[in-house]
């Protein structure tokens, strides 16, 4: 029996060629949070964020260039690169068989120079996809908000977020900023070395804690709490675009 350490939530174990690998269904992974066992089920949880994206896309039925439609395009394409070149590199590598051919594509000359490769690789793909994502969302709402009459954006995301939200009526709107707030304190965290900085904060989504405390180690930032964040924030935006304020302006230019 092999073992291989990929994730610091997840353990691969070779035996014999063969795994023993446990699927739920697609449903259940996206209905409610569910910490996945395996690669194949990241990449699942990670396909239900881009077919959010794309329903909303549909729904707004807004030209391509416009910024509303600009800001879940990113999120989309993000899934197809950063995300998915890390949790498919793995998931096929859950196929003891396969292990020869990712290490030829990768230049590698043993099992160890691959175990350290993934070693970097899994950590720095997460961070690398919240700050890109969170950063195209957060732009989304800045274009947003500048293109309603009278308002402006407000600096800094937190700002803006409240203030589209109030403006919009949404509601439960404390709940829902903090929602969206959660891949924010995701990547500021990740990008403090895994210690969160700032207050106290616990937000619960579908029963799960995501726990922030101060001057602490957090961990909350595996890929399932990632792509379950994401989508439970995709749900937010979307009331936002799709409110009747916003929903009324025909374009809104992006910076792109």
């Amino acid at each position: 029996m092999e073992l291989l350490n990929f994730d610091s939530r997840s353990v691969i174990i070779l035996k014999n060629n063969t795994f023993s690998i446990f699927f739920v269904s697609f449903e259940f992974l996206t209905m409610t949070f569910h910490l996945a066992n395996t690669w194949k089920e990241r990449g699942l949880q990670m396909q239900a964020v881009k077919d959010k994206c794309n329903r909303i896309i549909k729904r707004l039925s807004l030209p391509e260039k416009d910024a509303r439609v600009q800001g879940l395009i990113h999120v989309r394409q993000l899934c197809n690169t950063i995300a998915a070149v890390a949790i498919k590199l793995l998931q096929n590598a859950e196929i003891k068989t396969n292990i020869p051919i990712i290490m030829k594509l990768l230049g590698m000359r043993d099992i160890k120079s691959l175990q350290s490769c993934f070693n970097d690789l899994n950590p720095n793909s997460k961070k690398s996809f919240v700050t890109m994502c969170q950063f195209a969302l957060e732009n989304c709402i800045h274009r947003v908000l500048d293109a309603i009459p009278g308002e402006h954006s407000q600096g800094t995301f937190k700002k803006s977020a409240q203030k589209i939200i109030e403006i919009t009526d949404i509601s439960e709107s404390e709940k829902k900023l903090d929602i969206i707030l959660v891949p924010t304190w995701i990547r500021n965290t990740l990008h403090a070395g895994g210690i969160h900085a700032r207050d106290n904060k616990t937000i619960i989504i579908d029963n799960e804690p995501y726990i922030f405390e101060k001057d602490k180690r957090f961990s909350c930032a595996s890929w399932s709490q990632i792509m379950h964040s994401f989508l439970n924030a995709l749900d937010v935006y979307e009331e936002i675009i799709c409110s009747k304020k916003v929903n009324s302006i025909r374009f809104i230019k992006s910076i792109n």
